[in-house]
Parts: C-alpha cells; structure tokens; sequence
C-alpha cells in the first residue's frame, strides 16, 4: 500500500502531462470541457493566457473609446468656436489634429493592415484636411461651410468607431 501511495502523484502527473492543451482549447466559459481538460488547463496556465489576452483586448478598446470621445469633444469645440477669434479657432484645430493624431496612430498600431480600416482612416485624413484648409474668413457662407465640413468629419469618425465596435 505503501508503494502505491508513494507512485500515486507521479502517476497521476504523467497521466495529467498527456493530456495537454492549447489555449483555444481552453476558454473559461466553455462548460462542456471535461475533468482532465479544465485540470490540464488550470495547470498549464491556459486560462490564465486567455483571461490576459481578453483583458489586453479590453484595454485597448477602451483607449480607442476615449480617444474617440476626445475627437468628438474637440469637433464640438471646433463647431462652437466658427464665430470666434481667429487664434481661438487654431487653438481649437490645433486640439482636433492632436487628437485625430493620436487616434489615428493608435487604431493603425492595434489594427494594422485591415484593408477597410485604412480607407475609413484615409478618409478621415481627407476630412480633417479639408477642415484645416477652410478659409480665416469669418463671412456666414465661410462659417457654414466649415459647419459642414465638421459635421461629416464628425459623421465619418462615428462610422469609424461602429465598423471598430467601439459604439458608445
């Protein structure tokens, strides 16, 4: 009895280490897993691994959101302050192209090469650029066209940031 219950961990290892896991065998809401797989995954680290990859992905979607919330924050700026004094309203364009920046760096970094997402961004450049190039006119015609401007720079940064999922 005495040998028996000295092999019984060795034993019960060996018999553990040959049912090993990969980490898409092993999401922790997969109730159908049985016994030796949720064993094996506990102990291979598996879990772990997925639970700090869904973490790391919620990070990021949460650094998007807030840079999508600062984009919009600094369009409504850009909106409110078309009647304002001249260096108000590159104060406010400087803010927007900081912030169209940074969101534009981040989604390239985390999203790389999507097709569909670099022509959503090029058309976001292309808006932001034509914000940038309206006239220091302060007419009503020049007021208005750079309302509208803005307003579809707003339109494709929402569109941006539903196709992503990042919806508010």
């Amino acid at each position: 009895m005495r040998v028996f219950l000295r092999w019984a961990p060795l034993a019960a290892s060996l018999l553990l280490a040959g049912c090993a896991t990969t980490m898409s065998e092993c999401d922790p809401s997969d109730q159908d897993a049985g016994f030796f797989t949720k064993i094996s995954c506990d102990t291979s680290g598996a879990y772990r691994q997925h639970i700090d990859a869904r973490e790391q992905s919620l990070l990021s979607a949460q650094e998007a959101n807030a840079l999508f919330h600062q984009v919009y924050k600094n369009i409504q700026t850009q909106q409110s302050l078309s009647k304002a004094s001249l260096a108000q309203q590159r104060q406010a364009q400087t803010a927007l192209n900081r912030s169209m920046g940074q969101l534009v760096r981040s989604l390239q970094a985390s999203k790389g090469k999507e097709a569909g997402l670099q022509n959503q961004l090029k058309d976001l450049d292309k808006g932001l650029k034509d914000v940038n190039r309206s006239t220091e006119d302060n007419s009503p015609a020049a007021i208005a066209q750079k309302q509208q401007q803005l307003q579809k720079l707003q339109k494709d940064v929402s569109r941006l940031q539903s196709s992503l999922g990042y919806d508010e």
